[in-house]
């Protein structure tokens, strides 16, 4: 733990001399990062307050806030600080006419920045506004989705506090922020590239923090891989570029996720928790469900005793490619379920009974058509595609017939070809209320001629339509299904809410999210999605999310990413993805990895070695069928998933260990000793035959850090972080006495961070308590206040 630094009161400290001669205009403290402004509101420095180091990349320079006015950015010429404490920052362009102005709040280890007012001349049309980007030096680790860069010294982020400020970059302004020299695949996970959705970035020379608010007053056009989409207006308010909000801070590593979380629970963010811990801190939320294809009402007791055999209290619906629902889209369940929100809450106190609690796969805002190019034809088509067609569903460019079109023609001639352009998944018309799909397109002339029209498609209607008429690109998902509006994200938020708050339900995926942003609405749409779904369910507590994207609006309500999928992905690969997630401070996750009943324990246990090595859980993808049919064989692979889970989830692996599970030309086999105790664990050869004396596993006894903590100032920041030598930690309390006036302990991270109100000596006692049923560990510190 570091020593503490100096943070005075927001707008408390004069600009001081730079070693360079120059002297900023104004300087603000976030956290331990002093963030220094020239006179035109250029960020010009970013200090560790504790070692006046300086993180900014050499010769990138960039305001703290601009402007795009009519395609151009246009950055502030002046800025003043002004108001009780310094807390109001006016940014202005005295050419341009406008004027930005900012409200600045010191918090606990943070500070925050919202535009409450953007002035401009009424002829000019303010597009964006733009925050940073901040240029760092930092490159050792980039944690692009949480906003958080850091070496083993110091941690700078930025973290978009409303749905509206998107954490990342305009995909419609690459030639600005040093766009050109950001990594667009930095993290290489097995889903592709996040970039777009990512406020932190990777660059040759460092590293950027980002984020942007887009004006929707009126209608805009969004780029989804380059292809314009119209969206908007939003109304009233809702529209505005004002109320851009974000936060920033500097922290000594492994402060930082308390920071995180103080700055989620601070600005009212999506804070999920499990068994009453923040999830981002939860041991829990890397624990692994029992995925099946096969799961109904009446096999629940079933698919129960297996999931508790392996050590598991969750079980998860697979039973398509959908999910246990007729449809995607407007969301009932299938008779798998029950048909509906009862049969649904039925099955789910079957589970309870039976001592599981149900999970159930989503496709976001899908909606199903019943002819897409998938063999999925058996799905009834979702009503949002019933004869005539909504018109909330998400569409591109346009263009007008230039020739009539019979209701048995397989070509269409159009007189432009910009809607036909790539960056959207296939090829999809709207003529009137009919679908269609064409194969290939030419310009001839004037013209252009789309010919392989396969019409009525998505259960439309083929009909004529004369010259003159309008047709659209459909916006498709990556399934060939269609994608709603913002309307439609609301109207699904709103059904996907009232299933989960009705039946009890409490996991779910995300799958498919990137298309809440390719419907144009980019990572809003999917902050709208998944927040707004979030803050209206019931289950705050226990409710566990998984995601096939991970952006930084949506960090703060997912729970995990758990990417890998059986048949598809290599080990290698989830290593990739395991990076990511430690960088991120999201939990490990192996994937979806196979279970059947046939498997060897061989095969079995080299896979759970990984999950040991990397403290990741899976998702056990199987079949209560295939789970039965292999007997005694089933309840081998059961017993080695639970003792290995068991043993992950205690800590009871030692470093070295871990570090051995992560060779892939290793094998194990883990023997209980003692439930929940004590293990042997024995290498194996390829052939399974002993390699070398088995090595003890013993579950720690809980221990909290022996200290000291390091000393403070009077009306000076200060950080640190207690913690135990075992994941299984719930919360920390502090049980006898009391931390100096103005330092908090956080329960979810041990971490503690305030400014200490009065000098003298403060003594204490901290509790962390566990779960799992081990006993609490308990030790006494005390904190020197200086004058």
């Amino acid at each position: 733990m570091l020593t503490a630094g100096i943070l005075p009161a927001v707008g408390a400290q004069p600009a001081k001399a730079r070693p360079d001669g120059t002297t900023p205009s104004i300087e603000i403290q976030a956290g331990y990062l002093d963030l220094q402004l020239d006179r035109a509101g250029t960020v010009v420095a970013l200090d560790d307050v504790r070692t006046g180091v300086d993180y900014i990349a050499p010769g990138h320079t960039a305001p703290l806030v601009s402007l795009v006015v009519d395609g151009k950015q246009q950055r502030p010429t002046t800025v003043d600080r002004s108001g009780p404490g310094g807390q109001t920052l006016t940014f202005r362009n005295r050419a341009a006419h406008w004027t930005i102005q900012v409200k600045l709040v010191g918090k606990r280890g943070y500070a925050t920045f919202e535009a409450v007012a953007v002035d401009a001349p009424k002829d000019v049309d303010v597009q964006t506004l733009l925050w940073g980007p901040l240029a760092t030096s930092i490159s050792k680790t980039v944690g692009t989705s949480v906003g958080a860069v850091r070496d083993d010294d110091f941690a700078i982020g930025l973290r978009p506090l409303t749905d509206r400020t998107e954490g990342a970059w305009p995909q419609e302004d690459q030639d600005m922020g040093w766009e050109s020299e950001v990594d667009h695949d930095p993290d290489h996970v097995s889903v592709g590239s996040l970039e777009e959705w990512s406020a932190a970035g990777v660059t040759p020379w460092g590293s950027v923090l980002r984020a942007f608010t887009f004006d929707y007053t009126k209608q805009r056009h969004r780029k989804v891989g380059g292809y314009p989409i119209p969206v908007g207006p939003l109304p009233g308010s809702d529209g505005k570029i004002a109320g851009s909000k974000i936060a920033l801070f500097g922290a000594s590593p492994e402060a930082t996720p308390t920071i995180l979380s103080n700055i989620a629970a601070g600005e009212k963010l999506p804070y999920p928790r499990l068994n009453g811990q923040w999830q981002k801190a939860s041991q829990a939320s890397s624990q692994s469900w029992l995925v099946l294809g096969d799961l109904r009402t009446d096999n629940i007791p079933a698919a129960a005793r297996f999931a508790k055999a392996a050590g598991m209290n969750r079980v998860y619906s697979l039973t398509s490619s959908y999910g246990p629902w007729k449809s995607s889209g407007h969301y009932t369940f299938d008779s798998s379920l029950g048909g509906s929100d009862a049969g649904a809450a039925a099955a789910v106190d079957i589970g309870k009974a039976n001592g599981v609690q149900l999970g159930v796969h989503t496709l976001s805002d899908f909606i199903s058509t019943g002819d897409e190019p998938y063999d999925w034809a058996w799905f009834p088509r979702d009503d949002y595609l019933t004869p005539p067609a909504d018109d909330r569903l998400a569409t591109g460019g346009s263009a007008s017939l230039t020739r009539p079109l019979t209701v048995g023609d397989t070509t269409v001639y159009l007189d432009s070809g910009v809607l036909l352009a790539e960056g959207v998944h296939h090829s999809y018309l709207r003529i009137g209320d009919e679908f269609v799909s064409y194969g290939a397109a030419e310009q001839v002339g004037n013209e252009w001629k789309l010919t392989g029209l396969q019409r009525a498609r998505w259960g439309s209607v083929a009909v004529s339509h004369a010259a003159g008429d309008r047709a659209a690109r459909v916006v498709a998902n990556s399934y060939g299904g269609a994608i709603g509006n913002h309307a439609v994200l609301d109207e699904i938020s709103d059904r996907l809410t009232t299933a989960w708050n009705k039946t009890g339900i409490t996991g779910m995926s995300w799958d498919g999210l990137e298309s809440a942003s390719e419907s144009g609405w980019g990572a809003y749409g999917m902050a709208h999605l998944v927040n707004t779904t979030f803050r209206r369910i019931d289950a705050k507590d226990r409710f566990l999310s998984e995601t096939s994207r991970m952006s930084s609006n949506t960090w703060d309500a997912l729970t995990r990413a758990s990417w890998g999928e059986v048949g598809s992905t290599s080990m290698e690969q989830v290593f990739k993805n395991n990076k990511y997630l430690q960088a991120n401070f999201l939990p490990g996750m192996l994937g979806w990895i196979s279970l059947k009943g046939s498997d060897s324990l061989l095969a079995m246990e080299w896979k759970l070695a990984r999950g040991a090595g990397l403290n990741a859980g899976a998702g056990f993808q199987s079949s209560v069928s295939s789970l039965v049919s292999g007997g005694e064989n089933t309840t081998r692979l059961l017993e080695a998933i639970r003792q290995w889970e068991t043993a992950r989830n205690l800590g009871a692996f030692t470093a070295e260990q871990r570090a051995r599970f992560r060779d892939l030309t290793t094998n194990w086999h883990l023997t209980a000793v003692e439930l929940g105790k004590r293990w042997s664990l024995q290498e194996l050869d390829a052939d399974g035959k002993p390699v070398g004396a088995p090595q003890p596993v013993v579950a720690p006894t809980p221990e909290v850090d022996a200290g000291p903590l390091p000393a403070a100032a009077k009306g000076h920041l200060y950080e640190a972080t207690v913690k135990t030598n075992t994941p299984a930690t719930t919360r920390y309390a502090v049980t006898s006495g009391v931390l100096p006036a103005g330092l908090v302990l956080n329960a979810d991270t041990g971490g503690i961070v305030g400014t200490p109100a009065k000098a003298g000596t403060a003594r204490f006692r901290i509790t962390a308590y566990q779960s799992s049923g081990q006993p609490p560990a308990r030790h006494g510190y005390e904190i020197d206040v200086a004058n």
